[in-house]
């Protein structure tokens, strides 16, 4: 049973299988404090209608009463309990989930009634019992919920001594470990699968958010055109001083676009279709839509039918072709309109400057350049295409034209030696594809594909 990304909140397909398999089934969320183990707990009792949980007394101070509101019958399927109990008494040992778990819930029909039981947390739960009384009961508990054919979800603190979780996490059937990792000052969470038994693992880290308050998985990304597409209607400029990147999302992060008579910056983990079409095909299809030429530095080994490939599945390029000027090292294209660049690098900028003038005065508006900067290095050296970027720079202010390079992050050109206005960053967490803002500032944010559009759009949802 598979499950889709939704702003209100999913949890890993695997882990749904987990839920669903028919045995008994122990589960494992482990991980250090505020990694987000109780967010995922709580999204599996509002994603199994007959759960019940456990809250202990730390947890139930630290829940939001809110979280439930949506949740039917809130009141009945779950206890708040504190962990005061020394004993769990010298009685019988039973396979019976709702007479293992008495010590702490006082009606036994919510136990057995219930298909999910939930734990949060384990370590304060046990943390009064005697070794042989936590020993005794954590094998109670567990051979109940295997004989009952109950799952059992049990969120487990790594921040304290093991001697409480060590045997629970041998005995689980599924440990999954909860992560946050801090890279360039900006953090991003991902779940780790360690351990799931009797299912295969195709996928064994997801990345996740808990923005808006509700643990949500985030799928591999898979670079695709939608089944159906269509021509969009473009997005005009946000204001008279700015131009719209082509995407809403990336318009909210750059503050309202890009601003003209600037030059702006995107690099990108490597040059990939992925990387690439994710920013060019909006950018360029927007500008062509509203009617403004380009000038293209192709990216090393692209071709002008491999970019405008993209392109043509979101517009008629028909009535565009003559707006559009290719570069490239390698061009081979069958049109009049692609040129090679030049071995003379102040030949190049000459000739680049000409078609951009000739463009603007033909069709009367500011053009639109998109440079590869990759073919530029490898044509003239690193510390040329710095000198070239700069002349480009300082020729932009007040010609209301936007320039957009693309800088591969394993170039020696690196983006702090570059003039630009807007600097994001566009790399592969998790297999999500994610978009940080250097300049404006920003953190992870994760490309989510809009595909159901019939456009190659997409979302930025926070990783927080």
């Amino acid at each position: 049973m598979g499950t889709t990304m939704t702003p209100k909140g999913a949890i890993p397909p695997i882990l749904v299988d987990a839920l669903n398999t028919p045995d008994g089934y122990v589960i494992v969320l482990s991980g250090e404090p505020g990694t987000g183990k109780s967010m995922l707990a709580r999204e599996v009792f509002m994603f199994t209608q007959d759960s019940f949980m456990i809250l202990t007394s730390q947890e139930c101070c630290s829940a939001s009463g809110e979280r439930f509101v949506d949740s039917p019958d809130w009141e009945s399927r779950h206890v708040a309990i504190k962990t005061t109990h020394t004993d769990t008494g010298e009685r019988v040992q039973s396979t019976d989930m709702g007479d293992v778990l008495s010590v702490f819930v006082t009606d036994k029909r919510q136990v057995r009634d219930a298909r999910v039981i939930i734990i949060d947390s384990w370590s304060e739960l046990v943390e009064t019992l005697h070794e042989p009384q936590r020993r005794r009961f954590e094998k109670e508990l567990l051979v109940a919920a295997r004989e009952q054919k109950k799952k059992l979800v049990i969120v487990s603190e790594d921040g304290q001594q093991l001697v409480d979780s060590r045997a629970l996490h041998y005995s689980a059937d599924s440990i999954i470990r909860l992560e946050k990792h801090r890279r360039d000052e900006r953090v991003f969470r991902q779940l780790v699968i360690e351990k799931m038994r009797w299912f295969p693992v195709p996928q064994d880290s997801y990345l996740f958010t808990l923005d808006g308050g509700r643990f949500t998985y985030i799928p591999w990304h898979q670079h695709t055109y939608p089944p159906i597409t269509v021509e969009r209607e473009p997005i005009p400029d946000p204001s008279a001083s700015r131009i719209s990147t082509g995407n809403r999302s990336l318009d909210r992060l750059t503050g309202g676009g890009f601003i003209k008579g600037t030059l702006n910056l995107i690099e990108v983990e490597d040059l990939a279709a992925p990387y690439l079409e994710t920013i060019y095909i909006p950018f360029l299809s927007n500008n062509l839509q509203l009617g403004r030429p380009a000038v293209i530095l192709l990216p090393e080994g692209w071709s002008p039918e491999r970019l405008t490939h993209g392109l043509e599945h979101f517009m008629d390029l028909s009535s565009a072709t003559d707006r559009l000027v290719y570069f490239g090292r390698h061009a081979l294209g069958r049109g009049g309109n692609v040129k090679p660049i030049d071995d003379d690098p102040a030949k190049a900028i000459q000739e680049i400057r000409y078609e951009t003038g000739r463009l603007e005065r033909e069709y009367g508006c500011p053009a639109t350049d998109l440079f590869a900067l990759d073919t530029l290095e490898n044509k003239y050296g690193p510390s040329v295409v710095k000198g070239m970027v700069a002349e480009l720079t300082a020729a932009l202010y007040g010609t209301g034209r936007v320039t957009l390079t693309i800088l591969s992050h394993h170039q020696s050109v690196k983006a702090q030696s570059l003039s630009h206005s807007v600097h994001l960053r566009v790399e592969e967490l998790c297999g999500v594809i994610s978009v940080a803002g250097i300049n404006p500032r920003s953190n992870f944010l994760a490309l989510r594909p809009l595909l159901s559009a019939g456009f190659l759009d997409y979302e930025l949802t926070p990783i927080v």
